[in-house]
């Protein structure tokens, strides 16, 4: 019964116990102990041990260390735990890295999502961080290192494999196999299975046992949506979308992106805790099961959905025993209740079991309790301090006073109101007071949020780690393992408790305050860190709060948070939260323009340019009021970028010089930098590569001079789009999407260097200048990698790539992308990875091997829809539509081009639909079809117009007149254009 933990630090526990520090009478006995527990077998010859622990010792004297360090460890870990045998060394124990790397081994075996997740969470941390330096712990540091990438890195890919959304669980799951089978058979029978019941009965582990069991019908795709943090019905349908990480697309809700999704997809579905926004769980139901053929629903609710259709099955109590008839112990355990309260029981008191001592005690409990699963565990977790014959009594006094009072509610609902209000009153005061203080945490909390909120006003900061752990033993907080620390929450039932004595407390509104303070404080701090993803709920929260109450910094908040909004691909919340900010707080102030400017990088990145520009205008309009030239030339800035996006040439020239030239007036000098950036991508793609490069090197020397400085910018305009010749060699048709146009991320003049430098190797390499090229891409991987900056990085790595490819090394380039994508998933950069897959689609084609290029190319396509990526699952499908050219499959081809075509819309960047309309005609026309290709190059000739491209017009006027030579010579037989020798000639730029 001795446990070992490596992993995050060094601990022991005995029979569950933990060792204290001081049980270590040597700090040798603790190495002694590392040392066996990372040994095959856990066993060492002494004098492994002894040249180990004192290598420069001569050996007697090591030997004699070695005896009082042995006694040592066995004082503390027990006589019976080390074992002196044949010279060799073994220690009794279990090791928590051989548990982590047991369960890496089945995630690999099995290949489930679920699988990698539950690997994961038995990852604790850093392996002996307190020994970093010893030569002893190194490799096998480096081998769980690389084991933990292994596993984030499969979880980051799992889009493309089976979706097994279902927690880990653990405890054992105990009972219910009456209900189980039951359940087994209804959910053949129905589409929508609603299991209700009581606030702690057991809904939601039977849902995800039966989940569990279900699975393999569903062919391992199943997922879980836990809806109690969700306390707004309007986000019901984002909390699902969520967890089957399904985005946004412009002009689709919500709702539709998910069924969508679903399609023809089999899969199982659990929605957990609807009864507090019943009628939007319910919708959402009935909507998906009508438009998802192959889609079941398992739903936990206290009251039925009633939905057509809908098979409800009420969760009854678990059986339990009649205290009067004197039941043998072994009588008893045939009592589910019974069952469950043992095993709880045994996993918390060390030699716990059900004797004829406390049989009656043990049948009494699981009567007053009515065998509610809730209730039995929280009363599991206090026999070792009370005893089975206090407890008893002390729930008959509860419920005496239950059965006194109101009578209105359910008998079961009114069980667990006693339970909880019993389990309560063992509290001591201060207990008492940071249980109601951590119910303001609306989706969990880490120990310094709980101090920073919780603490102060008659609670010291410096004790409530101590009263967590406490209430932590008493089963009130819930406990998880994240990275190197631990992440707490409530059940929800006891949350929800806890709320109504806060209220009751008067504490309400100045907790809900203090909690909003922290969420603006870590948006501020956190911007856009995937490590700010798990207080998704709370953020909610502290919003709600600020918007009614402060609204002023409700909009720097939602300013904040508009990186975190655009990096989950939450476009239509963060729209919507800022919308209703801006509404609140309709005073011109410097905040307002902030954050419309905010909401403009979301209009973008959703495909909404002439909204984005109309925010922009009015922050342009705000900051002129204000007298703000900061604020003035981010507007113009955005509006010129935006207006690079429209394909809007002279205009966009026009707006960012203007930025430029008010940067100058002003003495900006690191917006003044920012202006020749952009100026410079906007020259290039206006075709003017020497005016671009000028003013990218006017641009990177001006960056060197502010290197040092505090100020960060956000990110300009990147050089993203190719042009090259289309399928007859004709130029100016086609736009190869390299990279992100508009990145909107952080990042600090220091860095932009770097970046300049990586837009200035791109121009080179399209000038065939390849050594410069590499020499540019290595000055700014070098920066990169000195800043710690891993998405400049992965920038520089996919850059090298397409050189690579340029200079005929497709395998090189084929690495580089690998590298790119391991860094790219590890920040969970979705677009990037998609940007990055595209690259290696490329790739994999130029090398011939089309049929590993399109299982790239279906990931980015996949990957794009999910996250709403308008501009991105445009590129995708026209590489797609390209490759089936290639492989002579032109009605897939087609295909591919059509639905660019409806996802383009009638959208203000008329150089995209020009380009997909006259790639279409080019398929057309290899098909024979002349007199539509001809219709098609009309139709791409007025957008390129519209578009003011001059080589886009030429370009199809070329392609016009070849086709109608053609058109007036003999007809020929046309079979030969149909067939499978079809080739785009591209500049691999």
């Amino acid at each position: 019964d001795i446990a070992i933990t490596l992993l995050g630090g060094f601990a022991a526990t005995r029979g569950g116990e933990p060792i204290s520090s001081s049980a270590w009478r040597l700090r040798k006995g603790r190495e002694l102990v590392k040392l066996l527990a990372l040994a095959s077998d856990h066993r060492l010859h002494r004098e492994q041990l002894m040249d180990a622990l004192w290598p420069e010792v001569d050996p007697a004297a090591a030997a004699n260390n070695l005896h009082q360090v042995v006694h040592a460890a066995r004082r503390a870990l027990g006589a019976d735990a080390i074992e002196l045998r044949d010279e060799l060394l073994t220690l009794r124990a279990s090791v928590d890295v051989e548990d982590f790397e047991r369960a890496a081994r089945e995630a690999r075996r099995a290949g489930s999502t679920g699988a990698y997740r539950a690997a994961m969470s038995l990852y604790g941390g850093e392996l002996l961080p307190e020994n970093r330096y010893e030569d002893w712990v190194g490799p096998r540091r480096d081998e769980i290192e690389q084991l933990r990438i292994e596993l984030e890195a499969k979880l980051d890919a799992s889009d493309g494999e089976p979706l097994s959304g279902l927690p880990p669980q653990a405890s054992s799951f105990v009972g219910r196999s009456h209900e189980l089978r039951e359940l087994l058979a209804l959910v053949k029978r129905t589409r929508l299975l609603t299991l209700a019941g009581t606030g702690g009965a057991g809904k939601t582990r039977l849902a995800l046992e039966l989940a569990r069991e279900a699975e393999p019908a569903y062919a391992q795709q199943s997922a879980f949506v836990e809806l109690a943090p969700v306390g707004d019905g309007r986000l019901v349908a984002p909390a699902v979308a969520a967890a089957l990480d399904v985005g946004a697309l412009p002009g689709r809700s919500t709702l539709e992106g998910i069924a969508d999704f679903l399609g023809a997809r089999t899969l199982l579905l659990v929605l957990d805790n609807c009864e507090h926004v019943l009628l939007a769980a319910a919708e959402l139901a009935d909507a998906l099961i009508r438009a998802a053929p192959n889609l079941t629903i398992i739903a936990t609710s206290r009251e039925p959905l009633r939905v057509a259709g809908e098979v409800v099955f009420r969760v009854p109590s678990m059986a339990i025993p009649d205290p009067g008839q004197r039941l043998a112990p072994e009588e008893l355990l045939r009592y589910e209740a019974v069952q469950l309260l043992s095993d709880r029981a045994s996993a918390t008191v060390p030699g716990f079991a059900i004797d004829s001592e406390n049989a009656a005690d043990i049948a009494r409990i699981c009567f007053r309790l009515d065998g509610l699963p809730l209730a039995l565990e929280l009363a599991a977790a206090r026999i070792g301090a009370l005893g089975t014959a206090t407890l008893a009594e002390r729930l008959d006094d509860s419920f005496r006073l239950l059965r006194s009072g109101s009578r209105v509610g359910p008998t079961r609902q009114q069980t667990l109101a006693a339970t909880l209000e019993w389990s309560h009153d063992l509290l001591d005061e201060e207990e008492k007071l940071l249980l109601r203080r951590l119910a303001v945490f609306a989706g969990g909390f880490d120990l310094a949020a709980a101090e920073l909120v919780c603490g102060g006003d008659g609670l010291e900061v410096a004790v409530v780690v101590d009263l967590l752990a406490r209430l932590v033993e008493k089963s009130l907080v819930s406990t998880e393992h994240l990275g190197r620390g631990r992440r707490y929450h409530l059940l929800e039932t006891v949350r929800l408790y806890a709320l109504e004595r806060l209220e009751a407390a008067g504490e309400e509104v100045s907790l809900a305050e203090r909690h909003a303070r922290w969420a603006l404080a870590i948006a501020e701090r956190e911007g856009d860190s995937p490590g700010l993803d798990r207080e998704a709920a709370n953020l909610r929260a502290a919003h709600d709060v600020l918007l009614a109450r402060e609204p002023q910094e409700d909009l720097r908040y939602c300013v904040a948070l508009a990186p975190f909004w655009m990096r989950r691909i939450d476009l239509r919340e963060g729209h919507r939260r800022l919308a209703e900010s801006l509404a609140a707080a309709p005073e011109r102030t410097a905040l307002r323009a902030a954050a419309l400017l905010a909401t403009s990088a979301i209009d973008f990145r959703a495909g909404d340019l002439a909204c984005g520009a109309g925010h922009a205008r009015e922050s342009h309009e705000i900051a002129t009021e204000l007298g703000d030239p900061q604020a003035q030339w981010r507007a113009l800035q955005r509006l010129g970028e935006f207006a690079v996006s429209y394909d809007e040439g002279s205009n966009a020239l026009r707006l960012l010089e203007s930025a430029r030239a008010l940067a100058q007036r002003e003495g900006l000098a690191a917006s003044q930098a920012v202006s020749a950036y952009s100026l410079g991508v906007a020259r290039w793609l206006l075709g003017d590569l020497a005016g671009a490069e000028s003013l990218l090197i006017e641009s990177a020397t001006s960056f060197r001079l502010l290197a040092g400085s505090s100020e960060r910018i956000v990110s300009p305009l990147n050089i993203a789009e190719m042009r090259s010749s289309d399928a007859s060699g004709q130029p100016g048709l086609r736009i190869v999407f390299e990279e992100t146009l508009q990145p909107f991320v952080e990042i600090s003049c220091d860095t932009a260097v770097g970046y300049v430098l990586a837009n200035q190797a791109t121009i080179a390499r399209v000038r065939e200048e390849l050594g410069r090229a590499r020499d540019l891409l290595d000055e700014a991987g070098e920066r990169f990698t000195r800043a710690r900056d891993e998405r400049g990085q992965a920038d520089v790595l996919v850059r090298r790539a397409y050189l690579e490819l340029a200079e005929g090394s497709p395998d090189t380039a084929r690495e580089c992308l690998e590298r790119a994508l391991g860094l790219r998933r590890g920040m969970r950069d979705r677009r990037g990875v998609g940007m990055a897959l595209l690259a290696v689609g490329l790739v994999e084609t130029v090398g011939g091997d089309y049929g590993r290029a399109e299982q790239p190319l279906s990931e980015a396509r996949q990957l794009f829809r999910r996250a709403g990526d308008r501009w991105g699952l445009v590129s995708a499908l026209w590489r797609t539509a390209d490759l089936a050219v290639l492989r002579g499959r032109l009605d897939d081809a087609e295909v591919a081009l059509q639905e660019a075509r409806s996802v383009v819309g009638e959208t203000e960047r008329q150089g995209w639909i020009a380009v997909t309309v006259a790639t279409l005609a080019e398929v057309a026309q290899l098909r024979g079809e002349a007199g539509r290709a001809q219709a098609l190059f009309e139709q791409a000739r007025e957008h390129y117009l519209a578009g003011g491209s001059e080589a886009g017009v030429a370009a199809t006027d070329a392609r016009l007149q070849s086709l109608a030579k053609k058109r007036q010579r003999p007809r020929k037989v046309a079979a030969s254009r149909t067939g499978g020798t079809a080739t785009t000639k591209r500049r691999q730029t």
